[in-house]
């Protein structure tokens, strides 16, 4: 009897650790790593949630309580938890949800949502973490006013990792350069640090991966102090020792000239040549010329950036516009979204590229010594670069590999007497500003961003309503602003430049602009400025309009002057024929009233963020002009025209149908002329 009782215990215990086996080896082999995951504390311990998160007691998937997220027109209600992983390993993340537009993810890895969960929908994505990843963070969130959403049973599984602690005081601090503006630093690399955070006294000026850093924005012969800390997702370690760095006095006897004149100017692509220049000197018999002109500096053709500078240079001050070189180089004239990445890594392009960049930088220094020189650089490189591939590198340039050592292996700048730029976008950008000025002090100089970065939302009022819409308009130009930042874009810089397509959209000839992205009306382009301001006030600097285009609406009431046209009127553009291609740039920004019908008049004559402005009589279309908005939102200038040869829309710069026929460019510089006599006062 007691043997048979034995035994059956002993069957009992095994069936019990068979049921174990089934039930549970999962969990035992990789156990669900997320702190208070079913919410059962009734709070939302180790969790982040702001003041838009819950635990309640309904609804609930299981146990007593679960996760609510309220969702406002400016809130998504996210909750976040950082959990310790190990690097090079695979992980599930899931997530029982309901309400609309939820969404589970990783930061920097992969993410699911769904669109309407009205009962529990269990989300699940899986990932693998970087060679170095020691943690990850996931997220949970709803939508802009999408209402309120619910979660229970979050789940992590895979190999967990030791939780981080904070990292120990960075070590080493030294300065390694200055120049009248800014001051370079570096330090040795503190055990288990992610990031570091530099201080200016006992403000935090700048945050880097690397182990060095430039902070720019400093006044010529001042001493500064700075200290350094280290970070990783446990904390920020004490800061280190201060060290004093002085600017360099300013150069050249006193400050560089100003480089934007008081009011909101406007500028032009331009290629200096005999006829083109004739058309400008015959231009400015009628009224003002433009204040810049702009010209490309192309990847394909890196031995000719010097002559191209130089020529540019002197036509354009001849002709009265401050010159404008756009650098397009690290994608060698290859609109492609890989292109510039591949490039970037590639320390024999970089040799070139620097190498070319210094020879054009000494073109325009020789050509005007002293006189202001303006760069755009690197057009759809950033954006690309967010778009494709920032996500693998969560979202921080500095994160993201460049081969800056080309610029010191190349001679362009020299180890240890310019500062150090690290291996990394961030150095990358920093690098290219730095050689800019360093071989043309008197440049001004920014980066170029665009509306697609993340995605275009210009149209979001569209779907979303204004309200909502807008907000939504400055969410993403805040994901844009803070990858531009991660970037340094803003070291030594003047402006940052934004485009907007950069062709006239009447080429497309939709009968439907209200569904074609590329069609905008006075509401759209009120969100492109909302765009603009956001990111400009981010970066903390003024903006520049790059490569709007010149077209007008058709039916335009502006009249002509007689020596465009006989007739004292502007013929409607055909859509067809080259420099006959509409588009709403120049009406929005200068102001017009026109004639329309159908669908434009539906479209044109829209308003939903009821613009004073804007305002519709019968089939008659007024805007007033929105310079002065433009103005308002941080531009300083607008520069128009398209692009570079043929791909240039409705602009004097070249000889052919761009100085003869009823192309757009009468309109436009009828506009600007206009403009230029009364010019709107910046702020």
């Amino acid at each position: 009897m007691a043997r048979r009782s034995r035994t059956a215990v002993a069957a009992v215990v095994l069936v019990l650790i068979g049921w174990l086996h089934l039930t549970g080896a999962a969990s035992a082999d990789s156990p669900n790593l997320v702190v208070n995951s079913g919410f059962e504390s009734g709070t939302l311990s180790g969790w982040s949630c702001g003041s838009t998160g819950s635990a309640v007691t309904s609804p609930v998937r299981s146990g007593s309580y679960a996760l609510t997220g309220a969702v406002g027109a400016s809130d998504t209600a996210q909750c976040s938890q950082t959990v310790a992983v190990l690097p090079g390993s695979a992980y599930t993340l899931s997530a029982w949800v309901q309400g609309a537009y939820v969404y589970l993810g990783a930061d920097g890895y992969s993410s699911t949502w769904t669109p309407s969960a009205t009962g529990w929908q269990q989300l699940s994505t899986s990932f693998t973490t970087g060679a170095a990843t020691t943690s990850v963070t996931i997220y949970l969130h709803g939508w802009y006013a999408q209402g309120a959403y619910h979660a229970d049973d979050v789940s992590l599984t895979g190999p967990g990792g030791t939780a981080p602690a904070p990292p120990p005081v960075p070590s080493g601090l030294a300065v390694t350069g200055t120049t009248s503006s800014s001051a370079s630093l570096s330090w040795t690399a503190s055990a288990g640090a992610t990031g570091y955070t530099v201080y200016q006294g006992a403000t935090a000026v700048a945050t880097t991966a690397a182990t060095t850093a430039t902070v720019g924005g400093l006044t010529a012969a001042t001493a500064y102090s700075f200290s350094v800390s280290a970070t990783n997702s446990a904390g920020e370690s004490s800061r280190s020792s201060s060290v004093t760095a002085t600017t360099q006095a300013a150069g050249g006897g006193g400050p560089a000239p100003a480089w934007h004149p008081s009011y909101l100017s406007i500028g032009t692509v331009y290629t200096p040549g005999s006829t083109v220049d004739a058309y400008f000197r015959t231009l400015a018999t009628h009224g003002p010329v433009p204040n810049y002109g702009y010209e490309y500096l192309i990847g394909g053709d890196f031995g000719n950036w010097a002559a191209t500078t130089t020529t540019m240079v002197g036509h354009a001050r001849q002709l009265g516009m401050t010159p404008v070189m756009v650098d397009y180089g690290m994608n060698g004239n290859v609109d492609g979204t890989s292109v510039d990445f591949t490039n970037m890594q590639n320390s024999g392009w970089l040799t070139t590229y620097f190498t070319a960049l210094k020879s054009a930088a000494q073109a325009a220094n020789t050509a005007a010594p002293g006189q202001p020189v303006g760069w755009v650089v690197e057009p759809d490189m950033l954006g690309y670069l967010q778009q494709n591939y920032a996500a693998g590198y969560g979202g921080n340039a500095a994160a993201m590999p460049a081969a800056t050592g080309a610029a010191y292996s190349s001679g362009v700048l020299a180890t240890g007497t310019d500062p150090a730029f690290g291996s990394n976008l961030r150095g990358l950008t920093e690098a290219i500003t730095y050689t800019i000025k360093k071989y043309d002090p008197s440049a001004f100089v920014g980066w170029q961003v665009n509306t697609w970065g993340v995605r275009d939302a210009l149209k979001d009022t569209d779907s979303q309503g204004w309200a909502a819409g807008r907000q939504s308009v400055t969410q993403v130009a805040t994901q844009v602003a803070d990858f531009v930042k991660s970037a340094d874009i803003g070291y030594d810089a003047d402006f940052v430049a934004f485009d907007q397509w950069g062709q006239d959209f009447g080429i497309l000839r939709d009968p439907n602009p209200a569904g074609d992205i590329r069609y905008l009306n006075a509401a759209h382009w009120s969100n492109y400025l909302l765009y603009v301001q956001t990111i400009r006030q981010s970066v903390g600097l003024p903006a520049v309009l790059w490569q709007i285009a010149a077209g007008h609406l058709n039916s335009t009431h502006t009249p002509s002057p007689t020596y465009w046209n006989a007739s004292g009127t502007f013929p409607d553009l055909d859509d067809v024929t080259t420099e006959q291609d509409e588009d709403s740039a120049a009406p929005y920004l200068y102001g017009d009233t026109f004639t329309s019908g159908g669908n434009n008049l539906a479209f044109y004559g829209a308003n939903p963020g009821a613009d004073p402005k804007v305002s519709v009589s019968g089939s008659t279309v007024t805007w007033g002009s929105h310079l002065p908005d433009a103005a308002a939102a941080g531009v300083v200038a607008v520069l128009f025209g398209a692009g570079t040869g043929s791909g240039t829309y409705g602009v004097p710069e070249m000889v052919g149908t761009n100085q003869t026929g009823p192309g757009d460019f009468g309109y436009w510089v009828t506009r600007t002329q206009s403009y230029l006599a009364h010019p709107t006062p910046l702020p």
